[in-house]
């Protein structure tokens, strides 16, 4: 089997010549009709594996498990909500599998680590702090020979249980993950490097289920963890590619020449945040803003191949002191090349229809963000597969570390804050803030969208224009009736240099 992958606008797009799989992606107004079509086409009713993913524009997916273990005999079933799935936006995408794989779920506890959600500057969330106890625990016991990097915690490489007894090397694996994958990704890598990982990170779910994700496993939808396969048949895979379309380089090749873990101090012997600042005035005729967001693309330390290369967000720098972070949990290295990138003016371009495909959608360009065209008749699309998700894909080459990929492939909107007021929809009369003094909002938009249209934000209530202080600042909006279902604030700009944004304090007054 040839498995090729191709990143297009941050789209992983693996496809096969000899396929033991059946795919099917269907459209409807529900999820049974979704379901009920896509199961008429195939020709397997009690396969090994099932894959769902579902777009999260259906008003409930918590039926999905049990409507799909009704029309299908599957020994085990997976997936998870998406943003959306190929060509059709809203609907349902499968992936039958037939034999030769084997299922893994890995739930979610304190023995887990997590590398995304506690960090340096961020409040942790009380149930973890026994996972924290627990990892300091055992890097007691396992003592210093365990610990191999500030970025990453203790080295677990243990997979999977339903992976252990298992002879031979999976061709591919595939999962459907909360935000961290990490742990599993290292785990694959060393015992699989010449193996393909794909993925997708779940779309965010919260304001549906009241959980973070919603993952697939059986017939039971989870909040957090991972479900996947691992495929094993005498077909290797001969190439992953990946491409990143929707990014440009800005200015020259560098090599790093001196780095601490994810911070880099000089490029060529000079301040790195200073050479960026020169590429961004060299390009004010090309009309580059300062509060564009900026990606390093870094290649591996034995070679020079943009195919290998790896693209992380620029996340701060000190044009005083020349440091760079680069938003990424592997350690940097003396002497690899890197190359500045930007992001390319584009429309919004959903997932196409192509064999298997994944795809990354910008936060603000999500398929809730407007009213969904509901299909008058059901549409199926044979050996179509995928599905896009904001919140990124993973993508492991043979050879070369796993990683997320969240650059998104739609020119980025504005950050905001999104309120639901629930049962009981309010009328906003005025807005408080407190920012951190540098990392204001300059201007913000406040948005509002009625009960019966929730995700259709076409009430303005108003633009206001904080200050750059660190005190409460309070913001009366036009007198309106209207009883909001959410509010959205956008900040369309920020003072400070990288577009970031810090609030201490937010309070809505109204009635």
């Amino acid at each position: 089997m040839r498995l090729t992958a191709t990143v297009v606008r941050r789209t992983i797009q693996p496809w096969q010549r000899r396929s033991l799989w059946t795919s099917v992606t269907t459209t409807a107004r529900t999820t049974e009709e979704c379901i009920q079509q896509a199961t008429q086409q195939l020709s397997i009713k009690d396969p090994n594996i099932c894959v769902a993913l579902v777009s999260k524009s259906f008003p409930d997916y918590r039926a999905v498990t049990q409507q799909l273990a009704s029309h299908l005999k599957s020994t085990y079933t997976l997936g998870c909500v998406v943003d959306h799935v190929p060509s059709v936006q809203h609907g349902i995408s499968l992936l039958i599998g037939d034999k030769d794989c084997v299922p893994f779920h890995i739930p979610d506890s304190q023995e887990r680590h997590k590398v995304r959600s506690i960090s340096v500057g961020r409040w942790g969330r009380v149930e973890d702090f026994d996972r924290l106890r627990f990892q300091g625990n055992k890097l007691n016991e396992g003592g210093w020979d365990s610990f191999s990097t500030i970025s990453r915690p203790a080295n677990q490489v243990t997979l999977p249980s339903t992976l252990q007894t298992q002879s031979g090397v999976p061709s591919f694996v595939f999962m459907a993950s909360d935000n961290e994958p990490d742990q599993l990704l290292d785990a694959l890598d060393y015992h699989f490097p010449d193996s393909a990982k794909v993925g997708v990170i779940g779309a965010s779910t919260p304001f549906i289920t009241g959980e973070p994700y919603a993952l697939f496993c059986q017939q039971e939808i989870l909040g957090s963890g991972i479900v996947g396969f691992a495929s094993y048949n005498d077909q290797s895979v001969n190439e992953l590619e990946v491409k990143h379309t929707s990014l440009e380089p800005l200015g020259d090749l560098l090599t790093i020449t001196r780095c601490r873990g994810n911070i880099i101090l000089d490029l060529d012997q000079a301040g790195a945040t200073g050479l960026l600042l020169e590429l961004i005035q060299q390009g004010q005729s090309a009309r580059i803003a300062k509060d564009q967001e900026f990606y390093l693309g870094i290649y591996p330390t034995d070679s020079d191949d943009s195919s290998k290369m790896t693209v992380n967000r620029i996340t701060s720098g000190d044009p005083s002191r020349g440091n760079m972070s680069i938003d990424t949990t592997a350690d940097l290295q003396v002497g690899q090349r890197v190359q500045f990138m930007k992001r390319r003016a584009s429309d919004n371009v959903h997932v196409p229809a192509e064999k298997m495909i994944f795809g990354v959608v910008d936060k603000d360009y999500t398929i809730d963000a407007k009213p969904i065209q509901l299909p008058d008749t059901p549409k199926v699309l044979l050996d179509v597969f995928g599905g896009a998700s904001e919140n990124g894909i993973i993508v492991g080459r043979p050879g070369l570390a796993s990683q997320i990929l969240d650059v998104p492939y739609s020119v980025g909107l504005p950050q905001h804050i999104l309120l639901d007021f629930g049962s009981q929809p309010v009328t906003v009369e005025s807005i408080v803030f407190m920012f951190q003094g540098g990392f204001v909002g300059k201007k913000c938009i406040a948005l509002a969208s009625l009960p019966e249209s929730p995700n259709s934000y076409d009430i303005e209530l108003g633009a206001f224009y904080p200050e750059d202080i660190n005190s409460t600042q309070t913001f009366p909006l036009p007198s309106s009736e209207n009883k909001v279902q959410r509010l959205k604030i956008i900040f369309e700009e920020s003072t400070d240099f990288y577009g970031r944004i810090t609030v201490y304090k937010m309070d809505i007054l109204g009635h």
